[in-house]
This record gives C-alpha cells, sequence and structure tokens, in this order.
C-alpha cells in the first residue's frame, strides 16, 4: 500500500475516529461505498473495520466488543441499493478502543497532520501483521450483494 492509499484508507480515518464514533460510509466519502456503488471500496471499508476490531483498536459503537466482528460480517450481508441498507452502514459507528487512541498518542497523530506518518504506518503494519491481517490480505468479510427482489 503506497503512502497516499495509507494516509486516505488508515490514517486519516483513524485520526478522525480519535475525537468521535463515525460510520464507514461517513468515514469513507470519497469512494462511493453507499449502497454499495464501488465494490472494491466497500470490500476495502470492511477490511478496515475488521482489521481494526480484529486487533482491539477499535470497535462499534454500542456493541459489545467481542460481538464486533460478528455485526462486521452482518454489513458484509448488508449491501444493496435500497435505503434499507443504508440505514444498517449508518447506524454501525465506529470508535477507537483505548489500544487505538494509544497507538495515535505515540505516533504523535492528535493533530491530524495531512501527510503519512512513517512511523505510524510501521506500527499498524506490525500490529496487522501480528493478528495475520496484514495488508497483503483482503476480503476477510466477503461482501453479498443483494437485488431488492432477492431480499424479500
Amino acid at each position: 500500500m503506497n503512502d497516499k492509499e495509507f494516509w486516505e484508507w488508515y490514517q486519516d480515518p483513524m485520526t478522525n475516529m480519535y475525537y468521535e464514533t463515525w460510520s464507514l460510509p461517513r468515514l469513507f466519502v470519497q469512494f462511493d461505498i453507499i449502497f454499495g456503488e464501488n465494490k472494491e471500496n466497500t470490500q476495502n471499508a470492511l477490511d478496515f473495520a475488521y482489521r481494526l476490531a480484529k486487533c482491539s483498536l477499535a470497535k462499534i459503537d454500542l456493541v459489545e466488543e467481542k460481538r464486533t466482528l460478528l455485526a462486521i460480517r452482518e454489513l458484509g450481508k448488508s449491501i444493496s441499493s435500497d435505503i434499507d441498507s443504508h440505514i444498517i452502514w449508518e447506524t454501525c459507528q465506529f470508535h477507537l478502543l483505548e489500544k487505538g487512541r494509544a497507538l495515535l498518542d505515540e505516533c504523535n497523530l492528535k493533530g491530524r497532520p495531512k501527510e503519512t506518518s512513517p512511523l505510524f504506518k510501521a506500527k499498524l503494519t506490525a500490529v496487522f501483521d501480528e493478528y495475520n491481517v496484514g495488508f497483503d490480505k483482503k476480503a476477510f468479510v466477503p461482501i453479498h450483494y443483494q437485488k431488492l427482489d432477492d431480499r424479500r
């Protein structure tokens, strides 16, 4: 993953999550993940959430930490072009756990820099590798697109 992609997909979203909860469509609005408009980016957003949850860096608000991965799997099944799918994705609000905030603090990222921090990239990559969810892997929760007719 190059520095621009890392900043867009990991550093910037995680610094946003330092201060408040965010839904995946809101975190990645520039990537057209709403209603599954861009399948690759929708998968990338789910991979982002899965990696952070698997490494205990973030979780879904109002969901027990141990159930966050199950909720992410449900998101992967809730992709269609209707408003119900959008509501499900917007309802899942992610926030950083103490471990995620500590990592950002350690890398001095509370000020939300607009360029990639090599230290943060190295540390986050190491954490992901330790939990076997490195950047060389993807589609931890494969997305399933549904037509409206298939859901009824």
